[in-house]
């Protein structure tokens, strides 16, 4: 979850630039939380990153994006593919990096 649009494509430029992602999509999002000092609802608006790549290339795209975006370290996680069509498989093994 990047902190703006400019953020999301830098983020996507340098992750395939170094072959840690083979597509990403992005979408413009509403989010909202509640601060821990008084309660109040905050609505921000963040940029989601929807990319594919390898689960074995977690811990070196977190190491990356943290010396890359150390004040505006974007918000990273995974949501793992369960299947995938074979096509698309060896298209993702093929183009990103080896582990």
């Amino acid at each position: 979850m990047a902190n703006n649009q400019a953020q999301a494509l830098d983020i996507i430029r340098l992750l395939m630039d170094k072959k840690l992602l083979l597509q990403a999509a992005i979408s413009e999002k509403i989010i909202f939380q509640k601060k821990a000092e008084n309660g109040e609802m905050v609505r921000e608006k963040r940029t989601l990153i929807i990319g594919k790549t390898k689960a074995l290339l977690f811990s070196t795209i977190n190491e990356v994006l943290k010396t890359s975006f150390k004040d505006k370290m974007p918000m990273l996680y995974a949501v793992p593919i369960i299947y995938m069509d074979d096509s698309l498989a060896h298209l993702l093994r093929e183009n990103t990096a080896k582990v």
